[in-house]
């Protein structure tokens, strides 16, 4: 037994890699979420276009789903530890840089969406290292504890952050809040410098391949989950439930301002979602179903997301429509939480890299065209009445998504 493994055993869950891991991604966490409530108030304000905004943020998933299934090769062959701690680095170099042009009062949109776009791409290398290595450094029995934990401290600093955003871009100015995130995520990629596994690739990877097998590696990740119908039916329907919702998370400051919200109540609005993920992670990570359950908690959690969800949508006020959708965030985030595990151990660990950068890539494609839809349309019609109708279309194919038979076998193995 290799040395990484003997510790992942002896340590469970709460092992030294999974320590640097988590508190690296919870440092550039809240610089992060600071940035994006800065700066997409910012955008607007410089442009007046919700087709401007969804462009902006829809950026970020056109990264993940053109690069990040070739991220998840990558995570497959070379080193994890320098993926992770070299993508924070790049991203935080960027972000100094726009936060200097910022300071100086010379920021336009379109280094925005330069800036933008490089974090995409440092994304689409970060999160297949992160989410293949994370089998690695904890006992298999406290891989779902590990997901949970890790993306409830996310949404944790995500409420946080988000609660605050909108008073600290009235006290601070945007400018401070670029310099900030550039400053997390340098922090973030030098103490992950001390991680320990993924140093090396997976002894069962293809390493052996030369560079030019890259695009062969992909195909064959694509081949293995053609191979298992009712993984692929999951991802499917996945991508479905993104491309009808996700682009309301582009235009959510419009949608805010139209049910008569003021930018801290925005931030507050975004902080509620986000304390509701984390209660529904928290949840999970400390009171998970039994596998006889799981199935049975999936289908009733989808369907109050729904009803809670086109509610939300159609209503008016800070008070009805924060609540209202907190409720339909803790059920996204209870559904969620069965996700990853199941795909994780329905695959072996030489093709995990490449089939999660495949799922995530999906998903992110399906929210990057709703995001592009979602915006126009908003200019013409209305983020409200844009927003309900994705909600309302959101019910198929979480129908679907829930009641796959495959699905359920998954979830009760």
């Amino acid at each position: 037994m290799e040395k990484n493994e003997r510790a992942k055993a002896a340590g469970g869950l709460w092992t030294r890699d999974f320590l640097l891991i988590w508190q690296g991604a919870a440092e550039s966490q809240i610089g992060s979420v600071l940035y994006s409530v800065g700066i997409g108030v910012w955008v607007y304000d410089q442009t007046n276009s919700a087709g401007l905004m969804g462009l902006m943020t829809a950026i970020s998933y056109l990264g993940a789903l053109v690069l990040q299934p070739l991220g998840g090769v990558l995570a497959d062959r070379y080193s994890k530890r320098a993926m992770i701690a070299g993508s924070d680095a790049v991203c935080g170099a960027v972000m100094l840089g726009l936060g200097v042009l910022a300071w100086q009062g010379r920021m336009q949109v379109w280094q925005v969406l330069g800036v933008a776009a490089v974090s995409a791409v440092c994304s689409s290398v970060l999160n297949p290292a992160v989410n293949s290595l994370l089998p690695r450094v904890v006992a298999d029995s406290a891989l779902m504890q590990a997901s949970a934990l890790l993306n409830g401290s996310l949404n944790a600093l995500r409420m946080i952050g988000n609660a605050a955003g909108g008073f600290f871009v009235a006290l601070f100015g945007v400018p401070a809040l670029i310099l900030f995130n550039g400053l997390t995520f340098l922090f973030s990629a030098a103490t992950e410098c001390f991680i320990r596994a993924g140093g090396r690739p997976d002894p069962a990877g293809d390493t052996a391949r030369p560079a030019g097998g890259l695009l062969r590696d992909l195909g064959e990740g694509a081949a293995y989950l053609r191979r298992m119908p009712g993984l692929l039916r999951i991802v499917l329907a996945g991508a479905a439930v993104n491309l009808t919702c996700g682009g309301f998370s582009g235009i959510v400051y419009v949608w805010c301002l139209e049910k008569g919200m003021t930018v801290p109540q925005y931030g507050l609005f975004l902080g509620a979602e986000s304390g509701a993920m984390l209660a529904g992670m928290l949840l999970m990570g400390l009171c998970p179903p039994p596998p006889r359950r799981r199935w049975a908690v999936l289908v009733a959690t989808v369907a109050v997301q729904s009803v809670f969800y086109i509610g939300a949508m159609a209503a008016q006020g800070f008070w009805l429509c924060t609540g209202l959708y907190a409720v339909n965030a803790l059920c996204n985030a209870v559904s969620n939480s069965f996700m990853y595990p199941a795909v994780t151990a329905s695959c072996e660990p030489a093709c995990l890299g490449r089939v999660l950068a495949l799922f995530n890539a999906l998903c992110a494609g399906g929210v990057a065209v709703s995001m592009l839809c979602y915006g126009p349309l908003a200019d013409r019609f209305g983020a409200g009445a844009v927003c309900l109708g994705g909600a309302v279309a959101t019910v198929i194919p979480y129908l679907v998504f829930a009641l796959d038979r495959d699905m359920r076998r998954l979830l009760e193995q």
